[in-house]
């Protein structure tokens, strides 16, 4: 467990790294991807089907890859992140935080004491797995409030990895049509402003800053979400198929 995984190595070179995001059932499925070279995988327990011991044996397989595991964990309610930060992650990104006061909440569960009250009872993993000498998992958010991109210089000051932005939640809270307000005629003027709010203070305090393909100025980027680049594998093959 003590091998740089390729998330925190990739950084530490500083090269663009690049993840997928994760949300099909079944263990097969994440390990080829991390075995393809994906620096990082997300497991979204937000929206996906993911149980907790489905989790800890995703993140094993990932890791034994050379891949960083994540996971998008579903609240920021205390017990959530505490089985979250658990596991062999080596982060896990917060949804919803609409204000720096939710923000810092949060992050207190994050945190061992003094700096929290994140839970010290982790017996079993650090059997298993020596939890207790691993890295402390980074703690990322996703900005999708409008609330969070106004006191977002004051949400950076607190202990936030990276950011990611959530453009589908943003731009439905902004009052936009999430499904117009990007895409082949680029981004609506107002996300584009947050856009730049977000990177503009990522890059000020110094927070990792992740985004989509063919974004120079992201540390990190996405290659796309498993289900949509497994789906279009299988209509591709088909299609080569029936042309043969």
């Amino acid at each position: 467990m003590s091998d740089e995984l390729r998330y925190r190595r990739g950084l530490a070179e500083g090269r663009q790294i690049t993840g997928v995001f994760c949300c099909l059932d079944g263990y097969a499925t994440s390990h080829i991807l991390a075995a393809a070279g994906f620096d990082f995988l997300i497991f979204d327990r937000q929206h996906a089907a993911y149980t907790w011991p489905e989790l800890e044996q995703l993140c094993f397989r990932v890791r034994s890859a050379g891949a960083s595991p994540f996971i998008r964990v579903a609240s920021t309610e205390e017990a959530e992140i505490n089985l979250a930060l658990d596991l062999p992650v080596d982060g896990i990104i917060l949804p919803n935080l609409a204000s720096a006061e939710e923000t810092r909440r949060a992050l207190s569960f994050c945190k061992f004491p003094p700096d929290g009250i994140r839970s010290l009872g982790n017996e079993r993993h650090d059997a298993i797995w020596s939890a207790y000498s691993q890295p402390e998992p980074l703690v990322g958010m996703l900005v999708e409030h409008p609330g969070a991109v106004a006191e977002l210089d004051e949400i950076l000051q607190l202990a936030i990895d990276f950011v990611w932005v959530g453009a589908h939640d943003l731009s439905a809270l902004m009052g936009l049509d999430p499904h117009k307000a990007f895409g082949p005629d680029g981004l609506d003027p107002a996300l584009a402003a947050a856009y730049e709010k977000i990177k503009a203070a990522a890059a000020k305090h110094g927070v990792v800053y992740w985004d989509a393909p063919g974004t120079p100025d992201a540390a990190a980027v996405f290659g796309g979400v498993d289900v949509r680049l497994f789906a279009a594998a299988a209509e591709q093959a088909l299609a080569r198929a029936r042309v043969s």
